[in-house]
């Protein structure tokens, strides 16, 4: 090997190793003691915790949580339990694509809306924003990240009845139970 090739080898290696070293310092910090990560057949528990943070935003409700008639919060209804049962179970090129953009959301969609941050070190304005950005990017690529991941938390949260009441829904006919399916409504739901 001469010398520009040796010097080239070195190049690549070294950054390499940078890029490893960086991707091993944008994925640490997260809780990894949320029992919940065991219990993943996809997810990581920094996937988890931007899934987390994702339908926080997405399914915030309009009235405080703990409000009579209030719907759930995204994690009672396993949100994240479902979005990574559907990675699990897609095609590994459907996989491929939805866990990268979970971690797109997490470290590279945050700079759409002029953060540093990533995505779950934002406060919930700036999270919103991010989203904001996403959703009206001129990029299809971007806007598509943006519905796909939407399309999936909003799968996971309205598949548990007791978020029915959220748009005055009181759930299918068939084999309804006699008192309906949502036991309490939605606070200012007719």
């Amino acid at each position: 090997m001469n010398r520009r090739g040796f010097l080239r080898a070195g190049l690549a290696w070294a950054a390499l190793g940078a890029t490893g070293v960086a991707a091993l310092l944008r994925t640490s910090g997260y809780d990894r003691a949320d029992r919940r990560v065991a219990y993943m057949r996809a997810l990581s528990a920094w996937h988890l915790a931007v899934v987390d943070a994702l339908a926080d935003r997405m399914c915030a409700a309009d009235v405080d949580y703990d409000a009579p008639g209030a719907p759930p919060r995204p994690r009672e209804v396993e949100v994240a339990a479902f979005v990574d049962a559907f990675v699990a179970d897609s095609e590994p090129p459907i996989r491929r694509d939805l866990l990268a953009a979970i971690g797109a959301l997490e470290h590279a969609f945050p700079a759409l809306a002029g953060q540093v941050q990533r995505f779950t070190a934002l406060s919930p304005a700036r999270q919103d924003a991010v989203l904001a950005a996403m959703e009206g990017s001129s990029i299809d690529l971007v806007r598509g990240a943006f519905h796909g991941l939407k399309s999936l938390v909003m799968m996971g949260y309205y598949r548990d009845p007791r978020t029915w009441g959220v748009l005055a829904y009181d759930g299918p006919l068939v084999n309804r139970p006699a008192g309906g399916w949502v036991p309490l409504r939605y606070k200012g739901a007719s």
